[in-house]
């Protein structure tokens, strides 16, 4: 269908073109261009032979055909004789250039003036935005704007070519969350067979993410119409509107010494915990402690480690056998304890060892003896085909980072052993500027680094969520080949970390409604604008449906 033609009234160039929409009766397009339209305009030149350039439309504007003044417009309008000729231009930017000539090394040409554009919809949408490159690798993440399935290449996901997902947006109104479990539920049924991949969430917010293995009752309480809109959209992306299944759930302990029961909703979640063996080999202990003030107090810093090489020295075996969880490390550390008299011996200054204990103390009530048990209870997480959920959100910031960090460090101690290097793992967190801050050293930001920077070579994926991208370190969310943005703050969007996004994109970004978000690639010349329907798995306990017949738990 002809929408327009390439105007030579503006510049054109290989990669943006400027279309004037066709006129119908009254000068009024019978077919108006929409922000998000894919469309396509095929030239020919003599020495290059004929080209077709696909392009999103990513600005429209209008205005009178006439040149007028402020008072002479006014004029025209309050007495009924405004123009009947209007302006109406769609400013394109190019997705893919196609030549018969040179298919595989198109020419950068720009399109000719007066040459007709036509809307593209149905199979050629996939040859507009190269989804037909990577057939056997696609991933569908949502509805374009013309309805077509919008796809990732899943080796920029997987580690062929590229790794890691990153989600932003205004919380609240972002839909991160929902797009993230709404990815994942996409690899389940996309890659689920053949992968068998390992998903380890981390919920950090709330009981959102402990029932992904319920129905959600705002999908069952919807009104008819709506509930086939998403079934639709499901089916276009061949994916299953069905809770989550084969999901193990775990939470922190409700005691500080015994192994519990799940301080949680679900009666049916396991307990968790470490213990002296796993804080010293996985290296946490230094976790326990505030970063900033190590950095800042060298003789505390001097202490920890000290300890650290007591319980991995020659005599490690003895010093562990004496600390089985942090209250005998507290009296190992009291005057005249075995850790005491250690410490003292390598020239600590007993002000820093009380110091030390004094931290040692807060930890504790911060929740460590929830973590760090005699008897430990350990996460279960490297099964395949198996999404793990882990409750933290009940737990301090810095225990909540221990528990994120041990688990990453297992994976990926255990990736570098060469075990099950096939299966991808992915570690999937929200309120990453939390655990890896640009502008903070600790121990927790340089696991995230290490995961970020080696992970793709061990098949390890963070899918990471952010309120603001600008906040996270720079070296873990610039590895992310996949880009995600949700509805965001105008001065967020001025960071360089959206330097990707379109002026008018950005501008979009701002705007964006709940399940709408805008995702880029390295293959794609434009991100897209897609729309993602409803989780028809519940995304929090207020969204539990539970059938009259039967009880929760």
């Amino acid at each position: 269908m002809v929408v327009g033609f390439v105007t030579g009234g503006s510049e054109s160039s290989p990669y943006e073109f400027t279309v004037r929409i066709a006129s119908g009766v009254n000068s009024i397009p019978d077919r108006m261009l929409k922000i998000g339209d894919i469309v396509k305009v095929e030239f020919e030149y003599g020495n290059v032979g004929r080209v077709r350039i696909y392009g999103v439309v990513t600005e429209i504007t209008s205005s009178w055909d006439i040149e007028m003044r402020g008072f002479e417009e006014s004029l025209a309008v309050e007495k009924g004789l405004k123009p009947k000729v209007w302006s109406f231009l769609a400013s394109v930017t190019t997705t893919r250039i196609v030549s018969e000539a040179e298919p595989s090394n198109p020419p950068d040409v720009p399109p000719i003036p007066g040459s007709p554009v036509e809307l593209v919809d149905g199979e050629e949408t996939s040859v507009a935005l190269s989804f037909d490159t990577f057939e056997d690798r696609k991933l569908p993440i949502g509805i374009l704007e013309n309805g077509e399935p919008a796809y990732l290449d899943l080796g920029y996901i997987l580690g062929d070519n590229g790794a890691h997902i990153n989600i932003s947006g205004q919380s609240g109104v972002a839909s991160k969350t929902s797009y993230m479990t709404f990815l994942m539920r996409s690899l389940v049924d996309t890659i689920g067979k053949s992968e068998k991949p390992i998903f380890i969430i981390f919920n950090v917010k709330g009981d959102d993410l402990m029932f992904i293995d319920h129905h959600n009752r705002e999908w069952i309480g919807a009104p008819e119409w709506k509930k086939r809109e998403w079934e639709k959209m499901y089916r276009k992306l061949g994916i299953r509107p069905e809770p989550f299944e084969n999901v193990k759930f775990y939470a922190v302990s409700t005691s500080d010494v015994m192994r519990g029961s799940p301080d949680s909703p679900r009666k049916d979640a396991e307990v968790f915990s470490w213990g002296t063996d796993d804080f010293f080999d996985l290296g946490l202990f230094e976790m326990i402690f505030d970063p900033q003030e190590l950095e800042r107090n060298n003789n505390l810093m001097l202490a920890v480690a000290n300890i650290t090489e007591l319980m991995e020295g020659e005599h490690g075996g003895k010093y562990r056998r004496l600390v089985s969880n942090p209250f005998e490390l507290m009296r190992e550390l009291d005057d005249g304890g075995e850790v005491f008299n250690a410490l003292s011996s390598s020239e600590v200054p007993k002000s820093t060892i009380k110091l030390l204990r004094r931290r040692i103390k807060l930890a504790i009530n911060m929740g460590l003896p929830k973590i760090w048990k005699r008897e430990p209870s350990r996460i279960e997480w490297n099964v395949p085909g198996r999404i793990t959920v882990i409750d933290i959100h009940k737990l301090r910031t810095r225990m909540q980072a221990l528990v994120v960090g041990a688990v990453i460090r297992e994976i990926m101690r255990e990736r570098e052993k060469g075990y099950s290097k096939s299966t991808p793992v992915f570690v999937m967190i929200d309120e990453l500027n939390k655990y890896a801050p640009r502008r903070e050293k600790s121990e927790i930001a340089s696991i995230f680094r290490d995961l970020a920077e080696r992970g793709r070579s061990f098949r390890v994926i963070l899918v990471g969520a952010e309120q603001t991208a600008s906040e996270v370190d720079y070296r873990v969310v610039t590895q992310a080949a996949t880009v995600v943005v949700g509805r965001q703050k105008w001065v967020e969007l001025s960071k360089d970390e959206y330097g990707h996004l379109l002026p008018e994109q950005k501008r979009k970004a701002a705007t964006l409604m709940q399940g709408s978000v805008i995702v880029d690639q390295p293959f794609m010349r434009v991100p897209l604008v897609v729309r993602f329907p409803m989780p028809a798995w519940a995304t929090s306990y207020s969204k539990i449906h539970v059938p009259q017949d039967e009880e929760l738990f």
